[in-house]
């Protein structure tokens, strides 16, 4: 016995089936050219990556339509995603009826170029924004893309205002610069005034002696210094050399010499023991100056007819005396310095010279100077001082007088002064024989 397990479809299964097909082939063409679920991912991946972004974002299409923004752009603007979409930018934005004057839109679309405008006003009529506009292909149905622009807005009035705030700090400081230099042109000529005055109570160029002869050198590390010397020729051949040093240096200590000399002056046109014209200088310094500043000086009077030099010292540096044979002598002697104090009193000494006899006079500023270290470290540093400046003189003893200045000067030349110095020798010739 057989079984017969053919099947024979109805006439209506056939159409059934075969309207199955068709239909799965139409939605594989549409699926082809409408690929619906890739659309709305696209869709929706994009409106993510512009939500991402906490600054505000809108796809703006050729005719200043929105198609998309982010959470961001809405916030700025008040208004919801749905009022948002197909809006006119410009009328979202600063509720304008036309595109923004400064818009930059169609200039990025047609150069296909990123295009900023570099300060507007912020939407919100406070503040300022700068806008940037990057072209962006936006797909669209089918295979096609719509060329739009991705705006992007960046709040920057918190830097408008800081630049502001600096242009018109700029201002002020430029203003305040041009006044500083204004005051600065005062001051020089004020100063080179100074200097002029000071040059003129100072001997231009050591007197002319039959029996001695001087050299000297005066260098101010300011404009003007505090540094003071007189050359004084008495009626009876003598001749007073008076050398001074006024605390710190600039304007306050020429004022200090300024002054000295003006007391030097007044009470050297008569002979006086040393020790009391410097007491008689002291008063003078202490009755007029009320400051802390004070002078040092040391005062001397040559008597050639007895080979004597008599001086007196006011803490001024001990002088030194250089025989032809190389000895050394110093010049010292108590005194306190001029202006401190009204009761000062000051040693007389004597010291009888000999044909030949080298005098230095000089201020602590020769030898109160220093030189670098190599390696920059300051505890390095090389200090010159008294001692070793005593040497350097001691040195000279065989040089030609008129080389002994440049000879020092060149000694000195590797360091660096702290204040202004002056130094003044003298040769003693044609001295009596004792």
């Amino acid at each position: 016995m057989q079984l017969n397990l053919s099947f024979s479809p109805s006439s209506f299964e056939v159409a059934i089936l075969i309207a199955a097909l068709i239909a799965i082939i139409a939605l594989l063409w549409l699926y082809r050219f409408f690929p619906v679920h890739l659309i709305y991912r696209s869709k929706v991946g994009f409106e993510s990556m512009l939500d991402a972004v906490n600054e505000p974002l809108a796809v703006i299409s050729n005719n200043h339509t929105v198609r998309r923004v982010n959470k961001a752009y809405t916030d700025m603007t008040g208004r919801s995603y749905k009022t948002c979409i197909n809006a006119k930018c410009y009328k979202l934005l600063r509720n304008l009826a036309s595109p923004c004057p400064d818009c930059r839109l169609g200039e990025a679309l047609e150069r296909s170029e990123t295009m900023e405008i570099d300060v507007s006003p912020h939407p919100s009529g406070v503040g300022s924004v700068t806008i940037t506009f990057s072209t962006y292909a936006m797909p669209i149905k089918g295979n096609g893309a719509e060329i739009c622009v991705i705006e992007h807005i960046r709040d920057i009035t918190a830097l408008e205002r800081l630049k502001s705030d600096l242009e018109r700090r700029n201002k002020f400081l430029a203003t305040l610069t041009g006044k500083l230099r204004a005051a600065q042109r005062s001051i020089k000529a004020e100063l080179w005034v100074a200097n002029q005055i000071q040059l003129g109570l100072l001997p231009p160029k050591p007197p002319q002696l039959d029996k001695m002869r001087i050299d000297m050198a005066y260098k101010p590390v300011a404009d003007v210094g505090g540094d003071l010397y007189d050359f004084i020729q008495m009626e009876d051949g003598r001749v007073g050399v008076f050398i001074g040093d006024a605390s710190g240096h600039g304007l306050a200590s020429a004022l200090i010499g300024t002054l000295s000399k003006m007391s030097l002056y007044n009470h050297s046109r008569s002979w006086l023991p040393t020790s009391d014209l410097l007491t008689r200088m002291n008063k003078d310094l202490k009755a007029h100056i009320h400051t802390s500043h004070y002078l040092t000086g040391f005062w001397c009077v040559f008597d050639f007819e007895h080979n004597k030099l008599t001086y007196s010292r006011a803490g001024h540096p001990a002088q030194i005396v250089l025989r032809k044979d190389g000895t050394m002598y110093t010049l010292s002697g108590n005194g306190i310095f001029l202006g401190i104090t009204e009761d000062a009193a000051f040693d007389q000494k004597e010291f009888f010279f000999e044909q030949g006899d080298r005098f230095f006079w000089f201020t602590d500023g020769i030898y109160d100077v220093f030189k670098e270290s190599e390696d920059g470290d300051n505890e390095k540093k090389e200090f010159l001082g008294y001692d070793k400046f005593a040497e350097l003189v001691k040195l000279t003893v065989n040089l030609p007088f008129n080389a002994v200045i440049s000879a020092l000067k060149k000694s000195l030349s590797g360091f660096n002064p702290k204040d202004d110095f002056t130094i003044i020798i003298a040769e003693i010739g044609n001295a009596k024989e004792s």
